[in-house]
């Protein structure tokens, strides 16, 4: 008997002190009175809340009201509502046919079991939310812009979380997702200011590449047994990522010392950005560096490649700001576009990189936009490519120009080439003018692009094929002179001649030969039916022109010229390899 009167008193002792945790407590014993019954406890005090505790059913009127209480009316109006802490451990959201908000023009509705879509978005005020503790779904934006919230504890039940669900939440933590919840939305867990530690449950087999975007604190990523896709700049933008885990019998994936490979460690798949680790070596038995796998490591200076490395891919090592030394094995075949690479306006320690005879493919734009590779050697028994002493990376054979360092103010091409290779110029900042040969057959995609210095373009007579965004950020790109006869439609990309910048379409005049100027107005690659637009400021027809391999000095100051084999045609005294063609001086305007 005293036993069971103790059990009695220290049940009520436990409910006394649950009921102290929180200004208000509240039972409800039907759906869509919550707002009767504070009023009822309160009178008109309700604005002086900052905690309450909701037992029972609640609805899209309740909802409402309680977004009154968190300082919020309707979508953003502000009220003097200062809700801090609300608990709904011990509440259950059922269906109701009133809306608690219209978002855009559609009415949102309670449902059961569902957190629901913009719930608690914008409600500034809240700092801690206890669950409904047999919750369903979270669904999209349901805590979005809550910026004082500090915790989310996601109840065991819940089974999906919506886009952007806790987008803006900058004062969490960390953030554990149950084993059973099987979809995450876009972007749930983004722009997360101060979140730290995120942990996937088992459930998660996929995320979606904005999952984490702009989460500028986020140090650790938990990865549950059943994950196995994702696209790999998920981990690119987490700056702060210094340590991934994942569980030991994931079958699709291992970690090592915070880095994360395939579950046979023959693939790298993620180093992560802000791990604290200048030198590397990779494991002996490591055949692939994936896509964005190094890719912004900040602390990484030198790697050393496994001698069995096959591939490097797309964006390995793109903005590792200070890598100094990559030394690449003699059984590598494979150089992904951007592998070496930098972003616009960053700069990278690598000055030399020395290709091994073994690489048969070395993907266009492989070092785009890195300014401070100025050396490329080249095995001389690799059978597939040669540098000059320059560090012009040709094909080799000669027929195909795949690389010129960005600082170069002057390239010889020769006469067997027939290619500029994807990104050959992309970022040159030497040459204010570069002139195609007339031998050249083909521009390939991006050639051109982020030449924020070049102000002429010269395409020979010979160019029959174009490939898309060839002059793509070229912001001083005045003349583009095009001395092919005609190219056809189907060798053209839709947005060959495209900027996405606008400088071109805004400053820089076409010249084509004589009676063509028609040709062009409405042809793919020079004019988008989807925008109504032509991709340059006018076009322009050229009186006599002669064609490149003809051009002469025609300025009043001596500047460096090159024949069509690349052959100085004079000694320099000043100016960046500006050339014209005799019949430039006068041109003939083709009013449209």
């Amino acid at each position: 008997m005293n036993r069971f009167l103790i059990a009695i008193v220290l049940s009520l002792v436990a409910m006394v002190q649950a009921r102290a945790q929180y200004d208000l407590y509240v039972e409800v014993s039907q759906a869509g009175t919550l707002e009767e019954e504070v009023t009822q406890i309160l009178e008109d005090a309700k604005y002086d809340i900052s905690s309450m505790k909701v037992f029972g059913p609640i609805n899209g009127k309740d909802m409402m009201f309680i977004r009154d209480l968190c300082g919020v009316k309707g979508f953003s109006e502000p009220t003097e509502g200062k809700l801090k802490v609300l608990d709904l451990e011990n509440a259950d959201i059922v269906d109701s046919s009133e809306p608690y908000m219209n978002l855009h023009g559609r009415d949102l509705y309670s449902q059961l079991g569902r957190f629901g879509t913009c719930f608690l978005y914008n409600c500034k005020t809240l700092e801690h939310v206890m669950l409904p503790a047999y919750l369903e779904g979270i669904d999209s934006l349901a805590f979005a812009n809550c910026k004082n919230l500090q915790n989310l504890d996601i109840p065991n039940t819940v089974e999906s979380i919506g886009y952007g669900a806790c987008v803006g939440c900058d004062n969490i933590v960390s953030i554990k997702v149950p084993d059973g919840v099987v979809e995450i939305g876009v972007g749930a867990f983004q722009q997360m200011a101060r979140l730290k530690e995120l942990t996937l449950g088992d459930g998660i087999e996929e995320i979606d590449n904005s999952l984490i975007m702009y989460d500028d604190s986020l140090q650790v990523i938990n990865l549950g047994r059943k994950f196995k896709t994702f696209n790999p700049v998920v981990f690119y933008t987490a700056k702060a990522l210094n340590e991934l885990f994942v569980e030991a019998d994931n079958p699709y994936y291992s970690s090592q010392d915070g880095i994360l490979y395939t579950a046979e460690k023959d693939t790298l798949v993620t180093f992560p950005p802000a791990l604290d680790m200048e030198e590397f070596t990779m494991y002996p038995d490591l055949r692939n560096v994936a896509p964005y796998a190094f890719s912004n490591a900040r602390f990484l200076q030198k790697v050393t490649c496994s001698l069995n490395l096959e591939g490097i891919d797309s964006l390995a090592f793109f903005g590792c700001t200070a890598l100094k030394e990559v030394n690449l094995n003699d059984l590598l075949k494979h150089i992904g576009f951007g592998a070496f690479g930098m972003p616009v306006g960053e700069e990278s320690a690598l000055e030399q990189l020395f290709i091994p005879a073994s690489v048969s493919d070395i993907e266009g734009g492989a070092f785009i936009l890195n300014t401070s590779l100025q050396s490329i050697q080249v095995d001389e028994e690799n059978p597939y490519y040669v540098a000059d002493e320059r560090g012009t990376l040709f094909s080799k054979d000669l027929k195909r120009l795949c690389f010129v360092p960005t600082m170069a103010e002057e390239v010889r091409l020769p006469e067997t080439m027939e290619e500029v290779g994807a990104y050959a110029f992309a970022g040159a900042t030497g040459m204010a003018s570069i002139s195609i040969p007339d031998h050249v057959k083909a521009i390939g995609d991006g050639a051109f692009a982020y030449a924020a210095g070049l102000n002429e373009l010269f395409l020979g007579e010979g160019v029959e094929k174009v490939g898309d965004l060839v002059v793509d950020e070229c912001i001083a790109l005045e003349n583009l002179y095009l001395f092919a006869p005609d190219i056809r439609e189907e060798n053209l990309q839709p947005y060959s001649f495209l900027d996405t910048s606008g400088a071109v379409m805004e400053q820089c005049m076409l010249h084509v030969l004589p009676g063509t100027a028609m040709n062009y107005l409405s042809k793919k690659g020079f004019y988008s039916e989807e925008f109504d637009a032509f991709f340059f400021k006018d076009i322009v027809e050229m009186d006599h022109p002669e064609g490149v391999a003809d051009v002469k000095v025609d300025h009043d100051t001596q500047v460096k010229v090159f024949d069509a084999a690349g052959r100085r045609l004079e000694n320099p005294t000043r100016g960046l390899n500006i050339i014209t063609s005799p019949g430039h001086k006068t041109l003939k305007r083709f009013v449209r």
